[in-house]
């Protein structure tokens, strides 16, 4: 396969990228590039690749901390976590929807932010429940309201743009503000994603 970019540990494929320029789902890798290139803008801020998001979802409580705990949640102010409907550990691609869950430190709170309503609501409460043994503290989860998808596949993409809204206006803030998740995404946004990747390793 045609490697069309990397970053960190994220290697992305050309056939990655024609999802991406395609009117069709992104694959976990997509995400994965996306976040990873987030992680370098602002060290408050950490986002969790799916894959690691998604063993978390599905590993019992008594390992997580033998797991995870050397990810050091504790030392940032936001934690970003892409969320999957998928039950499958192996199973690439099987699940239906992506969504964004946000955790707040100094709000102990952990936010749903859903480009379909609360499509992946119950996911989220798990994965909640996940970071808090991680974390060591009780969390409020609550859906946060934003910007809504009019299509059946840019799930994905929204979750790249409400974490990078995230991101920069904590740059700006220094604090989360749910009005960053509230803004309607810039026409042509599937265009821009991919010239920042064409533009990645040139």
């Amino acid at each position: 396969m045609s490697i069309a970019a990397s970053f960190g540990d994220t290697v992305l494929y050309n056939s990655d990228l024609i999802t991406l320029t395609s009117p069709e789902y992104i694959t976990d890798n997509v995400i994965s590039i996306f976040l990873e290139m987030l992680n370098e803008k602002c060290s408050d801020v950490y986002s969790i690749p799916p894959s690691v998001v998604q063993l978390m979802k599905l590993t019992e409580q008594s390992n997580l901390v033998e797991m995870f705990g050397g990810l050091d949640l504790n030392s940032y102010e936001i934690v970003l976590c892409p969320v999957n409907d998928s039950r499958s550990a192996s199973s690439r691609m099987s699940g239906q929807h992506w969504s964004l869950l946000c955790y707040v430190r100094n709000q102990s709170t952990v936010y749903h932010i859903d480009s379909l309503n609360a499509f992946n609501a119950a996911e989220t409460k798990i994965i909640a429940s996940k970071l808090s043994v991680l974390l060591g503290r009780s969390l409020q989860c609550k859906n946060l309201c934003c910007t809504q998808q009019t299509n059946g596949f840019d799930c994905g993409i929204f979750v790249i743009y409400f974490a990078r809204e995230i991101v920069n206006s904590f740059k700006h803030h220094k604090c989360f503000k749910s009005s960053s998740v509230q803004q309607p995404m810039p026409e042509f946004y599937r265009d821009s994603l991919a010239s920042d990747l064409r533009n990645l390793n040139q």
